[in-house]
């Protein structure tokens, strides 16, 4: 089968549960194979080849190769090999073209005449307080300055990531290309009762429960939703889906405080079969975050039919485009009084979940493999079909 073109994709974080960088790699790679099956091959580079099912899938697909580093003494010295010597595995591999997915790109591609594209997926490093001025803060801004100025083409999942981009780091607008992250066909699938009360027995959640989707961080504010479960009725619950942090400890010891401990349940992971049928379960998901490169969470519940309380801030409203209630987080009345109206049936629920399953349409597989195709078109690479 003759193929026009081989693009390489940053493929370390493919085979892993990693919040931002996983489910990503995974649906690009997935759909631009499936944008373009006849003409263009893709090459999937892995620092260490580790078994995955969600990956394991992907790779099925005839125009999907994996990649390891090519040698023995390369594979032990993955960090360098990623760094640097990766070049040299991608020139000989004839590829043309190399993605980051994930905010990375190695060195000496311009000695090969390899074309590179980065996708920058959160900035949230530059509003952090407790890390600015930090040693770790400085050399993270220099690295990132300077990949950015060194890559052809810059993705940016979302329009506030991109002026965050343009803004602290002098990068001309029209560098940028804002390519939001899709949502996976699962969450738009349709799901029986029997296998969504088959997970809810699985997972053992509640009948009625408030759901946040992602890793305990401080900057997303689940704090302030156990807080308010007192003044909520006695049978709601909140469910956060995520990976346990620093922070978990925080919550848990407040629900106790606060005499609601079981009414809070943290789950640190779901099989990504199962998130869909937990969204579904949900009477509400919201997101109080001060800042998220791109809510995937907002865009995941919309697809579902779950309605979404969150804000204004950052990349929220971007996502949302309308089809959630906006509060003000710091307003304990308000997000009591957003949760007791979208807890029962009205009007204005049905309008939020009828909204969003429209506005989500922006986030399918093939409309995120078409704007990739744009981008890697202004530097000449013409995918075909």
């Amino acid at each position: 089968m003759k193929r026009s073109i081989t693009i390489g994709f940053d493929a370390r974080y493919a085979m892993t549960d990693h919040e931002e960088f996983g489910a990503y790699s995974r649906l690009v790679i997935e759909a631009m194979a499936h944008a373009a099956p006849r003409y263009t091959y893709f090459r999937a580079y892995a620092p260490l080849r580790a078994p995955y099912a969600p990956y394991n899938n992907i790779e099925r697909v005839h125009n999907i190769e994996t990649m390891e580093p090519d040698g023995a003494i390369w594979r032990k010295l993955r960090l360098p090999w990623r760094i640097w010597r990766i070049a040299n595995d991608l020139h000989n591999g004839n590829v043309e073209l190399y993605h980051g997915l994930a905010e990375h790109i190695p060195m000496r591609l311009e000695k090969h005449n390899i074309r590179s594209v980065v996708t920058i997926h959160n900035m949230e490093f530059l509003y952090d307080n407790t890390f600015t001025n930090s040693p770790e803060h400085l050399a993270h801004r220099i690295y990132m300055g300077r990949m950015l100025h060194r890559v052809d083409r810059i993705v940016a999942v979302s329009e506030c990531v991109k002026r965050d981009i343009t803004k602290h780091f002098r990068i001309y607008p029209e560098k940028v290309d804002v390519v939001y992250p899709g949502v996976a066909k699962r969450f738009t699938e349709e799901l029986s009762e029997s296998y969504i009360e088959d997970v809810r027995t699985r997972l053992d959640l509640p009948e009625r429960f408030l759901l946040s989707v992602g890793m305990q961080l401080e900057r997303r504010s689940m704090i302030k939703v156990v807080n308010i479960l007192p003044l909520l009725d006695g049978d709601m619950h909140y469910v956060i889906v995520g990976r346990n942090t620093w922070h978990t400890s925080r919550l848990q010891r407040a629900a106790r405080d606060l005499g609601v401990a079981d009414r809070l349940h943290i789950i640190e992971h779901v099989d990504d079969e199962d998130m869909p049928a937990v969204y579904r379960m949900a009477s509400i998901h919201i997101n109080l975050s001060r800042y998220e490169g791109f809510a995937t969470n907002i865009a995941e519940a919309m697809a579902v039919g779950t309605p979404v309380i969150t804000t204004r801030s950052s990349s929220m409203e971007e996502v949302a485009d309308g089809a959630a209630m906006y509060i003000n987080p710091n307003n304990r009345d308000e997000l009591v009084d957003a949760i007791r109206t979208l807890s029962k049936e009205c009007e204005l629920r049905d309008v939020l979940i009828n909204l969003g399953k429209r506005h989500v349409s922006r986030f399918r597989p093939e409309v995120v493999a078409y704007n990739l195709i744009n981008s890697y078109r202004r530097l000449d690479i013409d995918i075909r079909g």
